[in-house]
């Protein structure tokens, strides 16, 4: 058995959904200002406006991104 896969709505609204790859969160890569490339697991996706923020831990806290944010470092 592979686990979860797809998308998963986590509220009745559906601005905000999770997406499984064989039984793990996604993740995605984003680039530090310094140009340091870091790798975390999406906890969440939610809608804003026509976009998408991804809701990550960087740091001890919980953040919303966009895919080309440029993260602290």
């Amino acid at each position: 058995m592979s686990g979860l896969t797809g998308l998963y709505y986590l509220n009745n609204s559906g601005h905000r959904w999770v997406v499984y790859q064989d039984g793990k969160k996604e993740k995605i890569t984003l680039e530090t200002k310094s140009g340091e490339l870091v790798t975390r697991s999406v906890n969440y996706y939610e809608q804003w406006g026509n976009w998408a923020t991804a809701n990550i831990s960087y740091k001890g806290k919980r953040i919303n991104v966009f895919m080309d944010t440029l993260l602290e470092d």
